[in-house]
């Protein structure tokens, strides 16, 4: 009988320990644990039945020919900028250009500078170096 209230007052005992180390930790939550907490109960949600209604101010045809105008104001603004001018050349002059470059570029190639194999064996030589084996 003794044992089982020992035992009894020790688990009584232990569980108060462990109540007061979860409410320490709900104390020490950092700030969005109470966001996160509402979000798994579902509270903080919109109410469906609160949808609003129509407004009766709003004329969806009076937006479009406002968007309408913004539109041609910007094509505007686009085609009186320079840089959107069209390509003076034509495009055999563009690809006459681009062969004489070519040609003037190839002309110009640099002699390759990789070594000889004579310097090749010379860099093998200075490597090949015995080694004690096994």
């Amino acid at each position: 009988m003794r044992t089982g209230v020992f035992v009894t007052f020790v688990f009584l005992a232990g569980c108060a320990g462990s109540i007061e180390k979860v409410q320490a930790m709900r104390a020490d939550a950092p700030e969005w644990y109470e966001a996160r907490k509402q979000e798994f109960r579902g509270e903080g949600y919109p109410d469906l039945n609160a949808i609003p209604e129509k407004r009766t101010d709003y004329d969806p045809v009076r937006k479009l020919e406002l968007s309408e105008a913004e539109t041609r104001a910007a094509l505007a603004l686009l085609n009186e900028d320079p840089r959107s001018a069209p390509a003076d050349e034509t495009p055999e002059e563009i690809a006459a250009w681009a062969a004489e470059m070519k040609r003037a570029v190839e002309g110009r190639l640099p002699a390759p500078d990789f070594l000889t194999d004579a310097e090749v064996e010379e860099i093998k030589a200075r490597f090949n170096i015995a080694r004690a084996r096994l």
